[in-house]
């Protein structure tokens, strides 16, 4: 998540050869873009300087790209680690945000990775306003979903770490809320460490980073200082965000799994309080299968793991294993929204539509899961020669663009 080493330049203010980047600098044209430091829909929040160290959750030349052709970008700053409920009600601020600040009626929103889940959960399951809870849905405002890198059958290397922890917190440890018994898979994604950096902070009358420290950790927006769930969060609290998460990306979650042991996975739900037993209670064919909403996918594809650039590659290697090929986290089918299996609609088409797998000439290593993010250019092959072929060639500024000419030929 922390900057990768060709960003060290232009973000890190002051090195020290035995301890890293000691100060990191966020460029005056980049504070507008997510991760951010203050809070658009809830003034009591705050994240402190330290977030400048993180990328952006789309890069600048991706925004810089999006508006070039015409659009009005708006992005969201949702917890790293909730449950959809959360994340999703959190999108839905943009979302509202959105469409007031433009007059329009309806949105395209694109979401890469857990993003497309987010914005599909939000789009059927949500009002418009909580106030009124049987009032109109959120897909009213929505004309079109783009899922990029999506994971609709579940990501498979998030149903890795619920089943490691099942064995590691359920069965040899003190449950499943227990941060030292799951420190291994939290500690894959930097743990404690970014839950504190990427949490909000309740401002207080604080006047300085410092002092900011001490308030309490907040998930997210509107939040009740009453619920556990959302306030002061301890480290066992930290770690329970943190398995709300994973487990709403796991196929625990988004398929039926037969398999699961139900008792533990019960006593799990609890734990992150969700009552659904899984994704397919509340999002399934009755409310997405045409609903007025076209959903499109794109999918990433690696052919070969490139060690320079991406790192260890234990998880991936697991995954080709157990499931076959993927983009670091996800299978094909998972991304692929042909996959998904609704039914026709009456006219005998779909609002749910894949249009592109990028991965590039055979000889290339392909297209990591967060090429879409534009947070490293090397997530994607750089020659033209190993690039997806026309006209998707070229860097992720360039795929954006060819996306958007995509929507334009379907109607957008």
């Amino acid at each position: 998540m922390t900057r990768e080493g060709d960003n060290l330049q232009k973000y890190c203010a002051k090195w020290s050869d035995d301890q890293g980047c000691l100060e990191w600098v966020l460029p005056a044209n980049e504070v507008d873009l997510p991760p951010r430091v203050a809070n658009l829909y809830d003034s009591r929040l705050k994240r402190t300087n330290d977030i400048a160290q993180y990328h952006r959750y789309f890069s600048k030349d991706i925004v810089d790209r999006l508006e070039a052709c015409g659009n009005d970008v708006f992005i969201a700053d949702k917890p790293a680690y909730a449950t959809y409920h959360v994340r999703a009600a959190s999108l839905r601020n943009t979302v509202l945000q959105a469409l007031n600040d433009t007059g329009a009626e309806k949105v395209v929103i694109i979401g890469t990775s857990q993003g497309t889940q987010d914005a599909r959960f939000m789009t059927t399951v949500l009002p418009v306003d909580d106030a009124n809870p049987n009032g109109d849905r959120m897909r009213r405002h929505v004309a079109a979903v783009v899922g990029l890198s999506g994971e609709h059958q579940g990501a498979e290397i998030a149903t890795i770490g619920i089943s490691g922890m099942y064995l590691s917190n359920y069965v040899f440890g003190d449950g499943w809320v227990d941060p030292v018994a799951g420190e291994a898979f939290w500690e894959f994604e930097e743990g404690e460490r970014l839950n504190t950096d990427l949490m909000w902070r309740e401002v207080g009358d604080t006047q300085s980073d410092q002092e900011l420290y001490d308030q309490p950790l907040v998930l997210v927006e509107g939040y009740d200082r009453s619920n556990p769930l959302e306030y002061n969060f301890d480290l066992h609290g930290q770690f329970r965000a943190f398995l709300s998460g994973l487990a709403s990306l796991s196929e625990h979650y988004m398929q039926q799994d037969f398999l699961r042991d139900e008792q533990a996975w019960g006593a799990l739900l609890d734990e992150i309080g969700v009552t659904e037993r899984g994704w397919y209670e509340l999002v399934n064919e009755e409310n997405e299968n045409c609903n007025g909403v076209d959903y499109f996918s794109y999918a990433a594809r690696i052919r070969s793991w490139d060690y320079e650039y991406w790192g260890d590659a234990t998880f991936y290697l697991g995954v080709t294993a157990l499931y076959g090929q993927n983009d670091g986290y996800t299978t094909m089918d998972s991304q692929n929204f042909d996959k998904i299996g609704y039914a026709a609609c009456a006219d005998g088409s779909s609002n749910f539509q894949h249009i592109k797998t990028l991965d590039g000439n055979i000889l290339s290593h392909g297209y990591f899961h967060n090429y879409f993010t534009g947070r490293n250019k090397y997530y994607g092959p750089q020659d033209a020669w190993l690039q997806e072929r026309p006209p998707y060639r070229g860097n992720v500024a360039d795929f954006y663009e060819q996306m958007i000419k995509d929507l334009i030929e379907r109607g957008y």
